[in-house]
């Protein structure tokens, strides 16, 4: 189903329910094209933790939606709320101390983070990668890394 470009949207929602993708189609039935995108919100509240994170995908879910299954008591929810960018900085902080290191890795990278935050976990080997890839990384930070690399290397070169 996720490489038949024709899938339809029902049994994409069916493959979903129990399947994560494949390394030939990453992100895959959620990326495919025809997967649905409009009324997942009815899937907010729903006791499938794969159904309840498809709500966030909705154009119509909200800042206070994100929030909320930021919180959510499975992983793979509060992950994927981690990685929307709605989520507000406080709790891209919040899911920093998340149980699970998936979850810590992307609010590592999440682009609301404070700068002082960043910093912080720039120093840190175990989120360092995370968080040099943060788009709220601010630019003299990024040019000092920058910096610092060239110099490693010439070091390691000569």
């Amino acid at each position: 189903a996720e490489s038949c470009e024709d899938a339809p949207a029902e049994m994409l929602m069916r493959v979903w329910q129990w399947w994560n993708g494949s390394l030939s189609a990453p992100g895959r039935p959620r990326s495919h094209p025809n997967f649905p995108r409009h009324g997942l919100l009815r899937y907010a509240d729903d006791p499938n933790p794969r159904l309840r994170q498809l709500a966030l995908d909705d154009p119509e879910s909200t800042v206070e939606l994100v929030e909320r299954l930021s919180r959510d008591p499975h992983e793979e929810v509060r992950y994927r709320a981690a990685t929307d960018a709605r989520l507000s900085s406080a709790s891209a902080v919040w899911l920093l101390d998340d149980p699970h290191e998936h979850v810590r890795r992307a609010a590592a990278g999440h682009p609301a983070l404070p700068a002082r935050t960043l910093v912080q976990l720039l120093r840190s080997p175990d989120t360092a990668a995370a968080a040099a890839g943060s788009p709220g990384l601010p630019e003299p930070v990024a040019e000092r890394m920058i910096e610092v690399l060239r110099r490693l290397r010439a070091e390691a070169t000569g």
